[in-house]
């Protein structure tokens, strides 16, 4: 007697036959969670933003309540300072951004020396001293000094006069001048020491500072701006970021994300593409091996290439997992975590079946450690498929998903845990609380009896009742669509009168009006030998099954309810004893 029991529903494993698919696995899984053990459709979308003025939008970023866009592959993060800064770069030269105001990154340094006069007379030691000045923005940014002034000679009791202060440059809120001269120290030897700190101005200045009231030692004397064109920004622990140039690896002066001394750059042997980052670890992608670069200062970083040829084909492909970086390269999708790079889809798909799919073109993003990439790509018979495959590399055996969406750009909100997809010029968050289920598709595997068999009877166990938060978002779904259909009902025309609208454009007796949200449902279509024999649509009750011998079974499941197990007996009393 034949018993089928289907339960630990689990997704798509491309690389394998239908037949030889594990037990819970299945051919099409879409539109379907799969992270509860049962069949779980996920919520639709929910539309969250719209801009304007801007098409061919690539990157999408939320910056507090803001939505910013670019039409190119930009790299922002929030900065390691106390004020609430963005830095992005990929927009031309690297920006700031700071309560909407956009600034260069760069800190202009003052090019002229000062020019130093000694008057009176003095007495006691002669001193040699040397005088700088920086710029100091608004927000604290100092830069790096001048060209050192002349040197003079000083005894206690002579004054000194500096020249030559620049115009203060315009557009980076340069607010402050700090003034240093070179100072004997027993701790630190000749530095240069802050003396004074003034409005930023073209006036002299003259130093009446005792030789023993120097302040803090200049601390942008190594400092550089970040190079113009900077890109792969990445934010790193203690304060650092990264970026890279060609195959320079360049880092910032650790919470001071304006300076980039060049002191600290690595080299690589290929062309960077893109930088990811779990730990203290970075992970460089390029156009040959990728490497990690480990350290908690930039000037303690080391670098190590690893030995795989595995280079990255798409930065548009890389995602930040939290636990990992993931990114795509010709034999598939690699992951880097724990020091090693694996290639994660190899149990999965061939590698002829991975390119197919076109992954240089991905648009990924990710999802609770789930890694999305947007697809479009031509079958062999030239039908398009487009989508998003949702790869799920966490348990001991990974799957792929569907989802029907395709996304232009992604972003993923950590302080909400939110995936965000731009389609068009309209953003929207997946998977939506609040929202309607999608409808969910997910067929089986193949399973083959040792000899023809038939099947007598069907329990689906599904959720027919309603949670209070599935209710409300139906609830909703219906009072916004009445409102909605009041809106054109009051109309001249809903389009469904003779002529009332261009042939096609509406099906047979339909119009402009939306239906309401149909009831939950599910349905459960039984094949057998690849031929449909029945189709069920009752949940929680026996169902009897059309008497057909067959060694080659499959279920399909489509629909808005959780269905938690399928079974399948050949008698209603075998149904009831499993």
């Amino acid at each position: 007697m034949a018993t089928l029991k289907l339960i630990q529903f689990s997704g798509e494993i491309p690389r394998m036959i239908p037949r030889l698919l594990p037990e819970s696995a299945s051919q099409r899984a879409e539109n379907v969670r799969l992270d509860d053990g049962g069949l779980t459709p996920i919520r639709k979308m929910r539309i969250e933003h719209a801009f304007e003025g801007i098409t061919e939008i690539k990157t999408i970023y939320k910056h507090g309540d803001d939505w910013l866009a670019w039409d190119k592959i930009v790299d922002a993060a929030p900065g390691p300072v106390a004020q609430d800064r963005l830095y992005y770069t990929g927009d031309g030269a690297p920006k700031m951004r700071v309560s909407g105001t956009v600034y260069p990154l760069a800190v202009p340094y003052p090019t002229g020396a000062l020019t130093a006069a000694v008057t009176g007379t003095g007495t006691g030691d002669v001193i040699t001293r040397i005088y700088v000045y920086t710029w100091v923005t608004a927000f604290g940014e100092e830069s790096e000094p001048c060209p050192a002034s002349n040197e003079i000679s000083w005894q206690s009791g002579q004054t000194v006069t500096l020249s030559g202060f620049a115009s203060t440059p315009t557009g980076r809120n340069i607010t402050k001048q700090r003034i240093y001269r070179s100072q004997p120290s027993t701790a630190a030897g000749t530095d240069f020491y802050l003396i004074a700190e003034r409005d930023a101005s073209t006036g002299n200045f003259t130093d009446t500072v005792a030789f023993d009231e120097f302040a803090e030692v200049l601390p942008s004397r190594e400092w550089n701006a970040p190079p113009a064109g900077l890109t792969g920004l990445t934010t790193l622990p203690n304060g650092m970021m990264a970026g890279f140039v060609g195959k320079d690896l360049y880092f910032c002066e650790p919470y001071y994300p304006h300076a980039w001394p060049e002191k600290y750059v690595l080299t690589m042997d290929y062309e960077i593409v893109a930088l990811g980052a779990y730990g203290s670890t970075i992970v460089v992608m390029t156009t040959g091996q990728p490497y990690l670069v480990v350290g908690i200062t930039p000037e303690a970083m080391a670098q190590e290439k690893l030995e795989l040829n595995l280079p990255c084909i798409n930065v548009r492909g890389v995602v930040d997992l939290g636990y990992a970086v993931a990114y795509p390269s010709y034999d598939g999708l690699v992951i880097v975590s724990g020091g090693q790079a694996t290639v994660s889809t190899e149990l999965l798909m061939t590698r002829n079946t991975w390119l197919k799919t076109s992954p240089a073109t991905f648009v990924a993003g990710q999802y609770n450690g789930r890694y999305f990439a947007s697809y479009s790509y031509l079958e062999a018979d030239g039908t398009a498929s487009v989508g998003t495959f949702i790869f799920d590399l966490s348990g001991n055996t990974p799957f792929v998903l569907r989802g029907t969406a395709k996304a232009d750009a992604c972003y993923y909100d950590i302080p909400t845990a939110a995936l965000y997809m731009l389609m068009g010029n309209q953003v929207f968050e997946w998977d939506a609380l609040g929202q309607i289920n999608e409808v969910m598709t997910w067929r089986s595997k193949e399973f083959v009896l040792p000899a023809p068999s038939s099947f007598g009877a069907c329990y689906i166990e599904a959720q027919e009742q309603l949670t209070p938060e599935q209710k409300a978002a139906i609830d909703a779904e219906i009072a916004a669509i009445r409102a909605e259909n009041e809106i054109i009902f009051a109309q001249d025309t809903i389009g469904g009168e003779l002529n009332g609208a261009a042939f096609g454009v509406h099906p047979v007796n339909g119009d402009e009006l939306t239906r309401l949200y149909p009831e939950e449902f599910v349905q459960v279509a039984i094949y057998a030998d690849s031929e449909l024999i029945t189709t069920i649509g009752k949940p929680n009750a026996v169902v009897r099954i059309p008497p057909v011998r067959a060694r080659r079974w499959e279920v399909r499941v489509n629909g808005t309810l959780e269905v938690a197990e399928i079974t399948m007996a050949s008698t209603v009393r075998e149904l009831n004893l499993v």
